[in-house]
């Protein structure tokens, strides 16, 4: 899902996108990571985050299941309208799923987000929901934030704009349940994007964090 909106010259936009695990082609940066495990009565959850700022000049990611190329759009839509040019940060949640005895290994995981703040310069975003089947225990979600560069934009690039940020919760269930089992604060720039904490849900315990 994405938002848009003119600010000096520019179309800023967030866009999350639910899919295949999936890394950028052509990053310029060894991207950095932070991990947590967290055990709920389901599974054990291993969550690892790897930011690439703004080292990511469009939307061409690898599937690293089946090792096929892809492009995505503004609205998160896979081989449709991509981005060419994009400025701006992104980072890709990845989630591995490792069934408890007795349990089967979860099928689906959903995500519903609300932007609790935000620059006064960007329009309030309505909160949305989104599923993502489960591959192989596998997931991983693509988070991003910047703006698609014109003519305009390159010449009039300034700090001021680069400052507009917004402040993310992503609530993450599994399968049908209506509780999740995690929280997600982040914080979201045209520079880098910051998980900021993750707060385990009801039955839900972190493990350790790396």
């Amino acid at each position: 899902m994405s938002q848009m909106r003119q600010t000096s010259r520019r179309s800023f936009l967030r866009a999350t996108a639910a899919l295949g695990l999936a890394a950028p082609l052509g990053s310029l940066k060894e991207p950095r990571e932070t991990v947590y495990r967290l055990r709920t009565p389901e599974c054990e959850v291993r969550m690892s985050v790897q930011y690439f700022g703004n080292s990511v000049k469009n939307f061409r990611f690898r599937d690293r299941l089946s090792d096929h190329s892809f492009c995505l759009s503004a609205n998160g839509e896979e081989n449709q309208s991509c981005l060419e040019v994009f400025s701006g940060a992104v980072a890709i949640a990845y989630y591995h799923f490792r069934a408890r005895p007795g349990s089967q290994s979860p099928f689906s995981l959903r995500e519903r987000v609300l932007t609790i703040d935000h620059d006064d310069r960007m329009a309030p975003r309505p909160p949305f929901e989104r599923a993502l089947t489960i591959q192989q225990a596998m997931a991983s979600d693509i988070q991003a934030f910047g703006y698609k560069q014109d003519n305009l934009a390159k010449e009039t690039r300034g700090s001021q704009a680069d400052a507009i940020w917004a402040l993310l919760r992503q609530d993450l269930y599994l399968n049908n349940r209506t509780t999740a089992f995690a929280i997600v604060h982040w914080k979201h720039t045209p520079d880098f994007i910051q998980l900021m904490d993750v707060i385990p849900g009801d039955q839900t315990q972190i493990l350790e964090s790396e």
